[in-house]
């Protein structure tokens, strides 16, 4: 059983360079933000600031885009293929409270996790969002076209491009 506990070393493969990775687990879903040396400044909004959160389709694939506080916007290409057990996406009943996130702020130069957040996600958008995964699940996966329409989106648009042409957002008080 993996722990996340801050200040110890992140339980997670390390990734080697700045930016955000996303992925669907069983149980929830986990947004992690490698920063080279987190200031305080960014700690502090990353644990309490506003969060928001956009899902964009661009040439067919995923696009999440993610902000907490004052930070700028972060964006992740996302596949339902590329999560191990992403096809288990529970069906939201009325009533439900909509999907968690559980987000993680990782000190890229030791690996040490520096915040983590749960983060209750709209019914509304739980519910949109789930739409757009299975959508994602019944298409075929190449990875190597996969990674270059990546490069070939990241080279074409911007964030702010990809964050005016979302195709669902939400925002939370905290």
């Amino acid at each position: 059983m993996l722990q996340f506990e801050v200040g110890k070393e992140f339980p997670l493969p390390r990734v080697m360079s700045e930016g955000a990775v996303f992925s669907v687990e069983p149980y929830t879903m986990i947004l992690t933000y490698h920063f080279d040396k987190p200031t305080e400044e960014e700690i502090r909004e990353f644990r309490t600031g506003t969060f928001q959160m956009a899902v964009t389709e661009e040439r067919g694939l995923l696009f999440l885009l993610t902000k907490f506080g004052q930070m700028g916007w972060a964006d992740a290409p996302y596949s339902t293929q590329l999560s191990e057990r992403s096809k288990e996406l529970p069906e939201l009943r009325e009533g439900h409270k909509g999907y968690s996130l559980d987000a993680f702020l990782v000190d890229l130069s030791t690996n040490m996790l520096t915040a983590h957040r749960l983060v209750r996600m709209s019914p509304d958008f739980s519910r949109k969002f789930r739409s757009l995964l299975l959508d994602d699940m019944a298409k075929d996966f190449d990875p190597s076209a996969y990674e270059k329409t990546v490069r070939e989106v990241y080279r074409t648009y911007p964030t702010k491009v990809l964050l005016d042409r979302s195709l669902i957002r939400m925002k939370t008080d905290r």
